[in-house]
Formats: C-alpha cells, sequence, structure tokens
C-alpha cells in the first residue's frame, strides 16, 4: 500500500475524467496494445498459455478479438509496430530470453526481413518512421542497449545513440524530426528528446524513480508515459517540453502500457483491477498542472 504522502501527492496532481471504459474482460497478462484501422481496432499481446505470448486484434465494435497471426509456430510475439502507411508490420519473435530477434515483414506482399546483430541480446521495442520508411528500434550490441535505425528492407543499418545507461522505448514527433525514449543513465530510466539522427538530446524528467514507455500524441504536443513516483505504476501526461505534468491513473494496482487513440484525446491502457489485467479506454483531460 502506498504511504499517506505519496496518496496526497497522488491526488494532488491528478487530471479527473470520465470513467475508463473496460474493453477486455478476460484478466489475463497484457502488454503493448497499439491502435490499428483508423483507431477502429487495438492489437495487444497476452499471454496465452505459459508457453505463449500472442498478438490478438480487438474490434472497437463488437469487443471481439481474433489472433493476428493463426500460426504462432511456437514464437512469442510481442512489441508490434504498424507503418503510418498500413503496408508493413514490425515485432519482436522470440522462443526465449535470449533469442528474440526484429521482424519487418510486408502486409501486402508477405515479404520479412530479420534484423540481426552481433552479441546475445534480443532486439526491443521497434516502430516506424512517419514516412513509414525507416524502424527504430532499440539492442544491445556492444556495451549498453542503444536505439538503431534500418530499412524497411533491413539494410541501411545505423547506429544512433552511444549513451551510457540503457536506452528504450523510442516513438517519434509526426513530423518526423524527433525521437523521445528512456535512458537510464541517471540509475533510473529518464524521458529524453533528441533529433531523429541522434543529435541534440536532450532530458524532460527529473525522478528518483522510473519514468518509461514513453508515446507522443497524434498531434506531437504531448507524452503519455508510466512512471513509479506515486509510489506505483501510474500513467502520466507531459508537454513535448516536460511541461504541465497531469497524473491520468491513480490506483493501489499497475496501470501501464498507455497508447494515444487517433483522435489525440484517449488512451488505452492495460490495467490491473483485483489482480487481473485488462485494457481500459481513458479520457485525457488537458489540466494546466505544474511539474512537481
Amino acid at each position: 500500500m502506498r504511504s499517506l504522502l505519496t496518496i496526497f501527492f497522488a491526488a494532488s496532481t491528478l487530471a479527473v475524467a470520465a470513467e475508463p471504459v473496460r474493453l477486455t474482460s478476460d484478466g489475463s497478462l497484457k502488454r503493448d496494445p497499439r491502435f490499428v484501422d483508423g483507431g477502429n481496432s487495438i492489437v495487444y499481446c497476452f499471454d496465452e498459455n505459459p508457453a505463449l505470448v500472442r498478438m490478438m486484434k480487438l474490434s472497437m465494435d463488437d469487443r471481439s478479438a481474433k489472433p493476428v497471426f493463426e500460426n504462432a509456430a511456437g514464437k512469442h510475439h510481442i512489441e508490434p509496430a504498424f507503418s503510418p502507411d498500413g503496408n508493413w508490420i514490425s515485432y519482436t519473435a522470440c522462443t526465449g530470453n535470449l533469442t528474440a530477434r526484429l521482424v519487418i515483414a510486408s502486409l501486402k506482399e508477405g515479404k520479412e526481413a530479420y534484423i540481426t546483430h552481433q552479441g546475445r541480446g534480443g532486439t526491443r521495442s521497434p516502430v516506424f518512421s512517419p514516412d513509414s520508411k525507416r524502424v527504430i528500434y532499440a539492442f544491445a550490441e556492444k556495451g549498453p542497449q542503444q536505439l538503431w535505425s534500418v530499412k524497411t528492407d533491413g539494410s541501411d543499418k545505423k547506429q544512433l545513440t552511444t549513451s551510457s545507461g540503457v536506452s528504450n522505448w523510442p516513438t517519434f514527433t509526426p513530423d518526423g524530426r524527433q525521437i523521445v525514449f528512456s535512458n537510464s543513465r541517471e540509475k533510473n530510466y529518464e524521458i529524453y528528446i533528441m533529433n531523429a539522427d541522434g543529435s541534440n538530446e536532450r532530458r524532460l524528467t527529473t525522478n528518483t524513480l522510473m519514468d518509461i514507455r514513453p508515446a507522443v500524441s497524434p498531434d506531437g504536443r504531448q507524452i503519455a508515459f508510466v512512471s513509479t513516483r506515486t509510489g506505483n505504476y501510474d500513467v502520466f501526461v507531459m508537454n513535448i517540453d516536460g511541461s504541465n505534468l497531469r497524473q491520468i491513473t491513480n490506483s493501489d494496482e499497475r496501470d501501464d502500457y498507455p497508447r494515444w487513440h487517433p483522435n489525440g484525446r484517449q488512451l488505452v491502457t492495460v490495467s490491473e483491477r483485483d489482480g487481473e489485467f485488462d485494457l481500459y479506454l481513458r479520457d485525457v483531460v488537458d489540466v494546466n498542472v505544474a511539474d512537481r
């Protein structure tokens, strides 16, 4: 349970909104939700059984869900990303902790590119550039995990960051000029922003605990992210420059994996309630609360 001080802090910065809409009700462990089809569907991953993480597609109309891949071939499929032009999907496929690899597949032609590196680590957190020509992802090839860039055909691989600490969870601004991500160089994860080529890096948060999984809003003005600054996993939103911090969730259980609806006014989250994990749709209220 949180301390009284922590609860007071959470309440003082909470952006109050309408009650969230529960989208799933099976209670299984979920992760990585993404809006697709113009916001009419959500792709997410869930633990179908202890040996398989499956990628599912949920209809927002009737709440029905079906597998993205009928035959998972015994592989975990996690962290899906879809290109803005609708032609590509990227995800991490793995059969164990050290066997993860990045897949970039054409949804129209069925062709697949597999991104390989030296070392035994796994690729993480792919995201497409707004022009759908490149994928940014995280990998630890030599030393700490860095951000990398590659064309959709798997060519022209480039390392973008050379920082200490672990870099992860890249997300583009809509104009493609900047990338927001988290890094652990301060012995805890903070959120940073840099130019798309890796230059002009700036820190956006200052926190003694974790600020992770940033997601830039469709209009490029806000960043949703997960923080443990309240003593729990909660979802926050701030302006693109780090100002105007607002707390979106406030529960003794975990709220995680925020992703923006294309309308820019709602987030989907994976939220734990009574020990069960489901997808929830939440309104985002723009309340001018100073960063504390």
